[in-house]
């Protein structure tokens, strides 16, 4: 499956610098089913991904994946690790933050006008 102990830099054809490294779904606490931060319902993960991943960042900040995680990738040479880059699948960017994936609150409401408070409008309707 491979270590979660690893990580790797590699170059693209480009030349853009990218971090390499193992998810393991265990980490990640697969048998909630319900998301804490948000309430939501948590999505089972792709069979390709259920075992684990290798996640792409560039420098640039784009991020990629790439399951199932390769045996022994730690030790594959760079340039098939940057073969596994080119058809790993693009993910979101990562939020800014430590605490940029939790609820957010509601925008405060506009103060009503001194003269339009909501009795006077219930006044007014009659």
């Amino acid at each position: 499956m491979g270590r979660t102990d690893v990580l790797r830099s590699i170059s693209d054809d480009y030349g853009v610098v990218w971090q390499v490294w193992a998810v393991l779904p265990v980490w990640l606490e697969r048998h909630r089913l319900v998301d804490p931060a948000t309430g939501r319902e948590r999505l089972p993960l792709p069979p390709d991904f259920a075992s684990g991943w290798l996640a792409f960042e560039s420098a640039t900040g784009e991020r990629r994946r790439w399951g199932p995680v390769p045996d022994g990738w730690e030790e594959l040479e760079d340039s098939a690790i940057a073969a596994i880059l080119q058809r790993a699948v693009a993910t979101a960017p990562r939020a800014a933050g430590p605490r940029a994936s939790a609820p957010r609150a509601a925008a405060p409401l506009p103060p009503i006008p001194p003269n339009d408070t909501p009795g006077d409008r219930a006044t007014a309707a009659l």
